[in-house]
């Protein structure tokens, strides 16, 4: 049952990304757009990205969503567009600083449906046996990942808020962000709950111990731009 339950999740995480995970109004995706324009053309030498910034722009006009596939390429366009980072796109963000959420947002993003798609092929490879504890702690870290992916998204549109100068990001999330919630949730439980007597403790302090690690090599690399 974990197994079949870890592999339905797995692939609710990897396909949420193809899915809309932002409605976005018709009037804001324009005036985010018009911003972009100007800002683009108000340049003498065109910034590195800056074309490709701009069509995903009118993408979110044609489409009125922005789904997690599209927010992997803002991110990676972004990286490039924003190494000539200035006060008017994001006022009070030193470039550098930026830079670097960006690029942990960008692991993430390719984290996370790596992992879920890794999780599917496994529990679907072994007929949805039980898991070992290596594919259970992966089971919890990529569970916990979605979902703090999915709150961070809910709760303060990071990756689209400080972009979207003239109006808020969004009127609503899809259902892709509901497919990436919910089965970010599952996947943590089932591999939560997936132990076994004899290795219930080594699951759950090498899952501890990695977030632990990670939290602690994400917050060091945002202040100093180093990794012990």
């Amino acid at each position: 049952m974990t197994g079949l339950a870890g592999a339905l999740a797995a692939l609710c995480v990897g396909v949420s990304f193809f899915l809309p995970w932002v409605l976005i109004e018709p009037e804001r995706a324009q005036q985010f757009l018009e911003a972009v324009n100007r800002d683009l053309d108000a340049r003498e030498t065109p910034p590195a990205g800056g074309e490709a910034f701009r069509e995903i722009a009118q993408s979110m006009v044609d489409e009125g969503t922005l789904r997690g596939a599209d927010l992997i390429r803002w991110v990676r366009t972004a990286q490039t567009f924003s190494a000539e980072l200035d006060a008017t796109m994001n006022p009070g963000v030193e470039a550098g600083a930026h830079q670097r959420r960006l690029e942990l947002l960008r692991i993430l993003l390719y984290g996370i449906p790596i992992g879920a798609f890794l999780l599917a092929a496994y529990f679907l490879f072994h007929r949805f046996r039980r898991a070992r504890a290596p594919v259970l702690i992966l089971c919890i870290l990529v569970g916990v990942a979605a979902v703090v992916l999915a709150a961070t998204c809910r709760f303060t549109h990071t990756f689209i808020g400080q972009a979207l100068r003239e109006g808020t990001s969004s009127s609503g999330l899809g259902h892709g962000w509901m497919a990436l919630l919910a089965g970010g949730a599952v996947l943590g439980v089932a591999g939560f709950f997936g132990v076994s007597t004899r290795n219930w403790f080594r699951v759950y302090v090498a899952s501890a111990a990695t977030m632990a690690a990670l939290a602690f090599l994400a917050l060091r690399y945002l202040e100093t731009g180093r990794l012990p």
